[in-house]
């Protein structure tokens, strides 16, 4: 709404035509721009509108990263461990006391099948606050385009005010000719050019402010445009009709309606207060179950894993006794004994025979979470409303400033009527004064007084005629009407 705001305090109107600048350096030669190029140039380097910018690049990033949470994470893990003195065989579970080293290795993979919607309400949330701060970058556009236009319309109507100074001392210059002659003539006394001697002064004096005025209103342009102050700065002269005294057509009420349907201040709010809904239903789903889908592989690999290998056979005699009707009857019997030999595993056979996969369904059921639910829902439901709120206060303030902006103009119109028809009775005022000055029928004081009422009218035509124009582009401005002459 700063925007807004500077519209009830500056003069604004759009051209189709604008002004130039340029910068170079030793000898410089002005080029031209249009004032959409003046416009663009402010707009390319105006910084609070990069950081405006800055965050739309954002708000896709975190679009872009809310997508893609709902797809499956997969994570692998590889360890290497070495462990010396009482250890735990992995394999055997025996106690042995060597050295052992393992190797772990695995994927695991899980997606997320049901979670409450949060996934799909945290994406549509970041689409929404994405546009947001799309209309966020709009708004800061329509704010720098307008310092722009001020500053330009400035400048150009400081230079209406030159020409009109200039004038007013050619007026001056051109009656001392006349009176020089009349006083060599001796038909008027030689005081009558000293009293336009000291005319000429004031009149130069004038020039003079009105040319300090320019250079200060192309300074203010420079600013709004975040140019150097060294840049060579030029407005090109254009032909702004002087404005048509007539009732406007829409009343004020009709203005705002069509303003709150097209501002980008207006359509930012609408669309957080669609995205603060999302917050409450998300905040809402961490009440819910969620569901998720696990897999794993893994295999793994240890030095204390040994492999038997047969290396012969022996009988092995033991003596036995048994009883028969009474009579112990000794015999041998003898038993097959097998001998093995234990080596090592290899590394690659190990991770071949020992791998493992599992497959499994998840459900997280919340039953109590310190009311983590409960209160960031409250928190949710508070910032809509403060969003509402915000909404409510810039309408209001667009409403307050377009009722200003209509009466401003209702104003400037009858300002602008009265301007002109004072102006036309003094220059009728004037040549009848100069006349009888001309002929000796009056003194210095009343033509001086007749030409000063007719200069400061003038001067009073040119403010009150851009003033006018001014308050019309306002009104057009928030009506999204084409802003031109």
């Amino acid at each position: 709404m700063k925007f807004k705001k500077l519209l009830l305090s500056v003069f604004l109107i759009y051209g189709s035509h604008c002004f130039a600048q340029t910068k170079v350096t030793g000898s410089e030669v002005a080029q031209k721009y249009s004032l959409r190029a003046c416009i663009d140039y402010a707009i390319n380097n105006n910084v609070s509108l990069k950081q405006s910018q800055m965050a739309v690049e954002s708000g896709i990033v975190q679009l872009n990263q809310s997508k893609v949470a709902k797809l499956p994470t997969a994570n692998g893990q590889f360890n290497l461990n070495g462990n010396a003195g009482r250890n735990v065989d992995p394999f055997t579970n025996g106690i042995v006391t060597n050295t052992i080293g393992t190797n772990n290795m695995g994927v695991g993979l899980s997606m997320p099948i049901f979670d409450g919607s949060r996934n799909k309400n945290t994406v549509e949330r970041s689409q929404l606050s994405l546009e947001a701060a799309q209309m966020d970058v709009a708004t800061q556009k329509n704010n720098v385009s307008l310092q722009v236009t001020v500053a330009y319309l400035n400048v150009l109507s400081a230079e209406d005010l030159i020409d009109v100074a200039q004038r007013q001392l050619d007026v001056t210059r051109l009656q001392y000719e006349r009176t020089q002659k009349l006083v060599e003539a001796g038909s008027l006394p030689e005081t009558n050019l000293f009293d336009l001697d000291a005319q000429t002064a004031n009149d130069e004096l004038s020039l003079i402010n009105a040319q300090n005025s320019l250079e200060s209103a192309i300074l203010t342009l420079k600013q709004a445009m975040n140019a150097p102050a060294d840049m060579n700065v030029q407005v090109a002269r254009i032909i702004v009709p002087d404005p048509n005294i007539v009732n406007y057509g829409e009343n004020a009420n009709s203005v705002y309606q069509i303003a709150v349907g097209y501002l980008p201040e207006v359509k930012a709010g609408e669309i957080r207060l669609k995205a603060a809904d999302k917050n409450i239903a998300i905040a809402k789903s961490l009440g819910l179950p969620s569901i998720s889908a696990n897999t794993s592989w893994g295999t793994a690999f240890s030095s204390a894993a040994k492999r038997l290998t047969e290396t012969g056979t022996t009988s092995n005699p033991i003596p036995v006794s048994a009883q028969f009707e009474g009579q112990t009857i000794p015999f041998v019997i003898n038993f097959p004994q097998t001998s093995y030999a234990s080596d090592g595993i290899p590394y690659f056979r190990q991770l071949g025979s020992n791998q493992n996969l599992n497959v499994g369904l998840s459900a997280r059921i919340p039953i109590f979470n310190g009311y983590n639910q409960k209160y960031q829902t409250q928190a949710a439901k508070i910032q809509k409303m403060q969003v509402d709120l915000q909404n409510q206060s810039v309408k209001l303030q667009i409403k307050q400033n377009i009722d200003q902006a209509y009466i401003t103009m209702l104003n400037a119109q009858k300002r602008y009527s009265a301007t002109l028809a004072q102006t036309n009775a003094l220059e009728r005022s004037f040549k009848a004064a100069e006349s009888r000055y001309n002929a000796g029928a009056s003194n210095f004081v009343d033509y001086n007084l007749a030409k000063t009422n007719l200069d400061r009218a003038k001067s009073n035509l040119v403010v009150a005629k851009y003033d006018y124009i001014f308050r019309i582009k306002i009104l057009d401005f928030y009506q999204n009407k084409p802003l031109e002459f």
